[in-house]
């Protein structure tokens, strides 16, 4: 989160600032699944976007833009009809990703690969226990592999790319923590 020096004018410039962050990752967040329909450059950035929106937002907000990618991404055809059902357990595969990645003590790389596997198994094992209960195998299986190794990618990816935007932007002094 953006820190500030407890002034009423440094709040202000503070709050205008993290409101301006907001506006952009939202946006970002909301239309980078509604124009770019690949999983592979997709996935990292909305995963980066989510921990960038953890560090500068804090969990709250970055939890509730966290709801919106995957149902951005359904209404718009990236993700096929057939994982519909899948999108609440996107959704709080995101939100664990970030809970993960806030609460664990190591270093942040590490953090990222830990949250980012655990993301991939949650979403592994859903798909392997709800979609063989209402599509055919063939299509579940198809699915079930779609949430594995390449959300595990996406999200490692991503948060990999989070971090070092976050070291840029420090070192170059465009952000402060």
């Amino acid at each position: 989160m953006i820190k500030n020096n407890g002034s009423i004018e440094t709040l202000a410039i503070v709050r205008n600032k993290e409101l301006q962050l907001a506006v952009v990752l939202s946006g970002l967040i909301f239309f980078i699944p509604a124009f770019v329909h690949q999983q592979l450059l997709t996935g990292p950035i909305i995963n980066a976007l989510l921990i960038l929106s953890f560090l500068y937002l804090g969990k709250s907000r970055a939890f509730f833009l966290a709801l919106i990618p995957s149902t951005v991404a359904l209404s718009r055809g990236l993700l096929p009809l057939a994982l519909a059902p899948m999108v609440p357990f996107i959704m709080i595969s995101n939100c664990l990703y970030i809970e993960l990645f806030a609460s664990l003590k190591f270093n942040q790389y590490i953090k990222i690969f830990l949250a980012s596997a655990a993301k991939a198994i949650f979403l592994f094992v859903i798909s392997k226990l709800l979609m063989e209960k209402i599509l055919v195998a063939a299509l579940a299986s198809k699915i079930a592999m779609m949430m594995s190794w390449p959300q595990f990618a996406t999200a490692l990816l991503g948060g990999i790319l989070a971090l070092l935007i976050d070291f840029s932007l420090r070192k170059n002094k465009l952000i402060t923590k």
